[in-house]
């Protein structure tokens, strides 16, 4: 019992990590080396789609939102009248803000798109400023220009984000689909919109689909355990035809139970699954693929916003392979106590 019950609170543990991880899936994250997208590109992006879509003309595909951003970090950032200074990570971006970096609003909002004037600080940031953390309204100095405070994010670090339309260049993109969208989609309306090639491309959905399947892998487990104590049922029964009818029925149902767990579990997009299923090297392609972008991401400059989903991926999988791990135990453990 003491297995069984680890394995659920590892589950539990785990489904827990998960619930970040699957609120990234209809996102992808695209990292290139170097300012290259500049904001006028998006807009001309979105002014041509809209007018395409008005004259009525057919367009391919969802049309993801997108928002650029670079994260400079060592900026001083001054209190009003300079009462104070300190040095803050500055994450200025062209979109959705709060999609870059995930946090508690504690009070206010991000400043939206239109608001070059506005700008969103860490409670950790404000109480360095001004020793408090109820500083909506207030005005901050950045590189000679002031802002004015519009949210407070909670956050253990000095952060401020802000929107600059006018930067040179943003290196970071972050698409927010309306649905789950695969890494091959995302990079062949990169490539037809003119923005480049990324160095590194994070699909939030392959994350989510293989953190879902080493989640459900316990659940399975015991379902098929339980199934195969139906059968042990069946081979006691005393009459032969009734055995084989019944033997039978439990074939079919195993089969279907597999298709449905496959069915059920295996969430990935086109990009995982081979054109012919006779390529056996396609898998391993694809984790050589895998393998490279991670460390060509490690070798980039280090992104809160990726490590929280990499932190939240790694432990999602290895406390639902800890739980499978327990699970199993638990079963022998029954199995012998049983012979």
């Amino acid at each position: 019992m003491a297995l069984f019950l680890t394995g659920i609170v590892l589950l539990v543990l785990s489904a827990i990590q998960y619930a970040y991880v699957a609120g990234t899936d209809h996102v992808v994250r695209a990292r290139f080396e170097g300012g290259t997208v500049l904001a006028a590109q998006l807009d001309d992006y979105y002014e041509q789609r809209s007018k395409a879509d008005r004259s009525g003309k057919k367009q391919n595909g969802a049309i993801p939102y997108v928002t650029l951003w670079n994260m400079k970090e060592g900026i001083e950032v001054a209190a009003e009248e300079y009462t104070a200074e300190e040095r803050f990570s500055l994450i200025e971006g062209y979109g959705n803000l709060e999609q870059i970096l995930p946090g508690q609003k504690l009070e206010g909002m991000y400043p939206p798109k239109s608001d070059t004037e506005g700008c969103a600080v860490s409670d950790a940031g404000a109480r360095a400023l001004f020793g408090s953390s109820r500083v909506l309204g207030k005005v901050l100095h950045v590189d000679g220009r002031e802002y004015i405070i519009r949210g407070i994010i909670k956050d253990v670090r000095n952060m401020l984000w802000i929107q600059n339309k006018a930067a040179e260049g943003f290196p970071y993109m972050e698409m927010e689909y309306p649905d789950k969208t695969s890494a091959s989609e995302a990079m062949e309306w990169l490539e037809q919109q003119g923005f480049g090639v990324p160095a590194v491309i994070l699909p939030g959905c392959d994350y989510s689909a293989f953190n879902f399947l080493f989640l459900t892998l316990p659940l399975w487990l015991v379902v098929l355990w339980l199934y195969a104590a139906v059968r042990r049922r069946i081979n006691v029964a005393e009459q032969k035809y009734v055995r084989a009818v019944l033997s039978a029925a439990w074939g079919i149902g195993l089969a279907v139970l597999i298709f449905a767990g496959i069915g059920y579990s295996f969430r990935f997009g086109l990009d995982y699954i081979p054109p012919k299923w006779s390529d056996f090297s396609f898998y391993g392609k694809k984790a050589s693929a895998l393998a490279d972008m991670h460390t060509k991401l490690a070798q980039m400059k280090p992104l809160p916003g990726d490590a929280q989903l990499l932190n939240h991926s790694r432990h999602c999988a290895y406390l639902a392979w800890g739980s499978l791990f327990f699970t199993a135990w638990a079963i022998v453990s029954v199995r012998r106590n049983r012979c």
